[in-house]
């Protein structure tokens, strides 16, 4: 199986081996990174300021979600509890994260974009990135980040790989984002089984 990992970004996109990622940065620009099984980052601040073939659902924070979203936020939560270092960049425990329907929305349409078009980048097939995507689902935001993936199999495995990448690991450590989601879109007759997409954000 082929994997791909993309470069965390605050409005940058990294790769492993199939990376990228569309979150990680400051706004008001943007920057992408990465590539690798496939996984990427990115993040953005305001210039002002799924898809998954498993069927049973739990609630959290008053959003319907499948048992693989909600197993990625306990992961990524259990990351942030604990100090470590992403390359070169050292991080302290961060507080939890809380999941948000709205922004999975953004996490959703970029998956599936993805998985539709065959392609891998935090740059949508219309050319746009993770801001305007959270933008578009009306959620008011300061700053967002996004990492990608494709073709991993299970969260503990993206997650591990996400963990190893520095610029992914930024966004997933990064304290001044607040809240997330996450969408898996399995796919078929394109370059990946599934593709993976994180959002991270904090509200205005």
């Amino acid at each position: 199986m082929t994997i791909k990992l993309t470069v965390p970004v605050l409005t940058l996109s990294a790769l492993l081996v199939g990376c990228g990622g569309g979150g990680g940065g400051s706004d008001s620009g943007s920057t992408d990174t990465g590539r690798a099984s496939a996984v990427a980052d990115s993040s953005e601040t305001s210039p002002t300021a799924t898809e998954s073939t498993q069927s049973e659902t739990v609630m959290i924070e008053g959003c319907e979600v499948d048992m693989y979203q909600a197993a990625m936020l306990e992961q990524v939560n259990a990351a942030r509890a604990t100090a470590r270092s992403c390359g070169t960049e050292a991080f302290a425990a961060a507080q939890p994260l809380t999941y948000n329907c709205p922004i999975e929305g953004a996490a959703t349409s970029h998956s599936q974009d993805m998985a539709t078009n065959n392609f891998f980048s935090h740059m949508g097939s219309d050319g746009l990135r993770v801001g305007a995507r959270v933008t578009a689902t009306e959620y008011e935001w300061s700053v967002v980040g996004e990492n990608i993936a494709a073709g991993y199999d299970e969260v503990e495995t993206v997650m591990d790989a996400w963990l190893e990448s520095p610029g992914h690991c930024r966004n997933i450590m990064d304290p001044q984002f607040t809240e997330f989601a996450v969408t898996r879109v399995d796919a078929s007759n394109v370059d990946y089984e599934n593709y993976w997409t994180q959002v991270f954000a904090t509200p205005r």
